[in-house]
Parts: structure tokens; C-alpha cells; sequence
């Protein structure tokens, strides 16, 4: 019941649109979900959905059984019984979805993880819809995931099982999120379908439907740098601690600063007349010296969004974006990922 608990409206006041059978026209994202189980008597029943996801979450291990009784839902379990109204099975709307334009598939796990990542980038508000969405471009044998928040940028590649013809899809980026983890759970091949207003999501025992955002998405690509000749790398884990501690002196719109210099990087935060903190971290240093300033949380943000041991951050100056990359033990790059941060714009100290 939890992926298809997200899913109910809780803005909608009619009964039926909250109930799991199938999703409202408001809704953003409808899972369905096929379990295995014996059946004794076959129909439909349309149940206030909360409520049942509540009674669940709560029920003692055990088999539990599932029957009607005259106008009830019957729910049992041990010596739990609990009972919900049964609702009209005419006034739901419709399910059936119209011929899809456009078919993919691909692993279920590296694509939940692609979006995992992408989705730090994604503005939090619905202010701007299209910023509070992941745009997914497949073109060939791929498809790359992208969102932005204006102050970030995150993009990944996923391999598709087959060619495609290109297209674009824009979809809520914390819906997206929310569907996806689940089919990661399952292992196996996803399969996508788009219709013109909605992002088909499945397997052989799950679906979910995901209403598409309104296009098309910006030109993102134009703010990766071209060229960065500064470059360090040094070890992911190090330095998400480091940024971790002094962001006890670096809260609220407090700068981090990150010095890169002759094979290290100093990290300080804070001031001469509040508190302040400094660590330095040994690393490998391209290019010359450099000093920059991030927001404590967008730069730990970042960081965290990579799994790899050790991280690239490459720039073209002190006051434009840089460029993150994950890498290997070996300090060799991982292409499927990188997250673009703007740095402050602040004096350098």
C-alpha cells in the first residue's frame, strides 16, 4: 500500500478520488500494484484508500483476508477485524490509457538511481513547474535525465535494452522519484510508454502512471562549461565530511570556501569576528591556484549525489559554474553523471 498511498490527493474532498482502485484526473502519479495471493471469489472493490493504507501499516504479521459483507470491506488479520464503507464503482473515472506514442525499456535499478541523483538538482517549489521537473531526452541507445533549479544543474545517462527514435518528456521530478524506488526493489527490466499527457511506468507485477509537465525544457546544456582547465580530485567521502563539520560555522547563506593549491585543498568557513573553521584535505591539483565559495548545503547536496570513492571538481574561474564528476579509485572519471554548481559571487578573501 505505501507506493499507492502517495499517490492519493489529499487536496481532492470527493471520497472516490482518494480511493485505490485507480487515480483521479487530479493526481500526479497513479501505481498499481499486482500481488499474488488465492482467491475464492473474483470482483472489484473500491475502498477509501488512507484509511486502508493506515489499517495495514498496523496490522499484526499473519495471513490477512480480504472479503466484502453486505455494503463493508472486510479486513482480517489474526484477531484484528476491521471494516471501510465499499464506494461506487460507476463514479470513478475511467482507466484505460490511449495508445502510447513512444516505448522504451531499461534496467529498473540504474535508472531509479539516475533519477535519485538528478532529482538534488530540481527546484522544491511548484513556483516555476518546469524547475520542479526531470527532463528525459531518448535519443538512440540511451536516455539522459536533466533538472535544474537555475543555482544547479544534474545530468545522467542511462542505456536503453533497444534503439529508439528521439523524444522528450518532462515529469515531476519528486513523483518520479517516489515510482521509481519501488521498481528498483523488484530488480529487472522497466518499461516506459508515453502518451501525450503521461509517463506510463511498469513491470510483470507493478504499474504507475506519472502526468507529464508542460514543455519544452531549457537549453540546459549550454551551462556545462566547455572548458575547465582547473581540476582537483580527491576523495568524496574526505571531503563531504570536512564540508559536513564546518557547516556548524557556515549556516544559513554563510560561504564555504574551497583553496586549491600545490597537491591540496584548504576548506574554511566562517570569519574573524564569529566563528570559524578550516581543515585541509590532500588531493591532485591541475591548473593554477584557485579560490572559490559555495553555499554550505548546495555544495553538500552535490557531493552526496555521487556514490563514487573519489570526485572531480573542475572549473573555468572563480566565479563560473564548476563542473563535478564521479571517479574511480584510480581517479578515472565515471561519464554517467555530473553535477553543474554555480559558486557564490563573493570577493575573494
Amino acid at each position: 500500500m505505501g507506493p499507492v498511498r502517495r499517490s492519493f490527493s489529499a487536496s481532492c474532498s470527493r471520497p472516490v478520488r482518494k480511493a485505490p482502485l485507480s487515480p483521479a484526473r487530479t493526481t500526479r502519479c497513479r501505481p498499481r500494484i499486482t500481488l499474488h495471493c488465492q482467491i475464492d471469489a473474483e470482483g472489484t472493490c473500491l475502498v477509501p484508500g488512507r484509511m486502508l493504507a493506515e489499517i495495514t501499516k498496523l496490522l499484526p504479521p499473519g495471513l490477512v483476508t480480504l472479503s466484502t459483507a453486505g455494503h463493508r470491506f472486510v479486513i482480517c488479520c489474526g484477531d484484528a477485524v476491521y471494516s471501510l464503507p465499499l464506494l461506487p464503482l460507476a463514479d470513478y473515472p475511467a482507466t484505460a490509457s490511449p495508445e502510447a506514442e513512444h516505448q522504451s525499456a531499461l534496467a529498473a535499478g540504474a535508472f531509479a538511481a539516475a533519477v535519485g541523483r538528478v532529482a538534488v538538482s530540481a527546484a522544491r517549489d511548484d513556483v516555476v513547474p518546469a524547475l520542479a521537473g526531470i527532463n528525459l531526452s531518448f535519443s538512440g541507445d540511451a536516455v539522459e535525465l536533466a533538472s535544474t533549479d537555475r543555482y544547479r544543474l544534474g545530468i545522467a545517462r542511462v542505456g536503453l535494452t533497444e534503439q529508439v527514435d528521439p523524444f522528450e518528456v518532462l515529469v515531476p521530478a519528486k513523483a518520479l522519484g517516489e515510482l521509481t524506488r519501488p521498481f528498483a526493489g523488484d530488480g529487472g527490466r522497466l518499461l516506459l510508454s508515453l502518451t501525450a499527457e503521461t509517463l506510463h511506468l511498469r513491470n510483470l507485477t507493478r504499474s504507475a502512471w506519472i502526468r507529464t509537465l508542460t514543455g519544452p525544457y531549457l537549453p540546459y546544456r549550454r551551462i556545462v562549461p566547455d572548458h575547465t582547465p582547473i581540476s582537483a580530485t580527491v576523495d568524496r567521502v574526505a571531503l563531504r565530511d570536512v564540508v559536513r563539520r564546518l557547516s556548524v560555522v557556515a549556516a544559513g547563506l554563510t560561504p564555504i570556501w574551497l583553496v586549491y593549491g600545490v597537491g591540496s585543498l584548504r576548506v574554511r568557513a566562517g570569519s574573524d569576528d564569529d566563528a570559524s573553521g578550516a581543515e585541509t584535505l590532500a588531493g591532485t591539483v591541475t591548473g593554477a591556484p584557485l579560490t572559490v565559495a559555495f553555499t554550505a548545503q548546495l555544495l553538500l547536496d552535490a557531493i552526496n549525489s555521487f556514490d563514487s570513492p573519489q570526485l572531480i571538481t573542475a572549473y573555468t574561474g572563480a566565479w563560473k559554474p564548476a563542473v563535478l564528476t564521479g571517479a574511480n579509485g584510480n581517479g578515472e572519471p565515471n561519464g554517467d553523471y555530473l553535477h553543474v554548481l554555480t559558486p557564490r559571487l563573493l570577493p575573494l578573501e
